[in-house]
């Protein structure tokens, strides 16, 4: 099995989970790679993707793995940059023998956002507090969320806002955070000036990057 680090980034940001997973698939056939199809009545390639950021969010670490047959991983790479959009480069390729199911196994996810202004440092304490509530809307309706277990840490830097959330199983949305830190701290972040910078493994205080495992 072959892994991809990826990006989904500029344009590619505004583009669906559902048609992301199109559009890699199609470029694999582009890139006349020798994909593994199920088996059953209606067959299907065999890749997987990680956890998906909120539509508009950008990402410097999306994982794509697939399931193919005779080509190297660097081979894989370059095909796959030549068949794809810029939005979508793959940085990275590792080969594993078994599927590591990085949408199962990461925990959290390391975010950068901008912002057109100096943010205020009392932003921090939002991971300080024992509990945090925001609303949050879902399907239309406004609900109460305690968002301070699924809260690792917070960073302000001038324009820049650095947090690390919980992800996977267990998820918090990022733009529902930054979405309150503009409300509550008159900061103006746009989603598309977020981005996932890093996919992690392990628990509060014990974070490993998923590319320490794939390598």
């Amino acid at each position: 099995m072959i892994i991809l680090k990826h990006y989904k980034v500029d344009d590619v940001s505004y583009v669906s989970q559902k048609d992301i997973l199109r559009v890699l698939q199609r470029g694999l056939k582009r890139a006349k790679i020798d994909v593994k199809y199920s088996q059953g009545f209606i067959p299907h390639m065999l890749t997987y993707t990680s956890t998906p950021v909120p539509l508009g969010v950008q990402s410097l670490a999306e994982y794509f793995a697939v399931e193919c047959n005779n080509i190297d991983k660097d081979e894989f790479l370059k095909r796959y940059n030549q068949s794809m959009p810029t939005g979508m480069r793959a940085v990275a390729s590792y080969y594993k023998e078994k599927n590591p199911n990085i949408a199962a196994i990461v925990t959290a996810s390391d975010y950068m956002a901008k912002c057109s202004k100096p943010l205020p440092k009392e932003i921090e304490d939002i991971a300080k507090e024992s509990s945090y509530i925001i609303k949050i809307s879902k399907k239309g309706e406004i609900l109460e969320k305690d968002i301070a277990p699924m809260i690792y840490s917070v960073k302000v830097d001038g324009n820049d806002l650095y947090m690390r959330l919980a992800s996977g199983n267990t998820n918090l949305r990022c733009d529902n955070v930054v979405q309150h830190i503009n409300e509550k701290f008159a900061c103006d972040i746009k989603i598309n000036d977020i981005f996932r910078t890093a996919q992690l493994i392990g628990e509060s205080g014990s974070f490993k990057d998923v590319e320490e495992v794939l390598k």
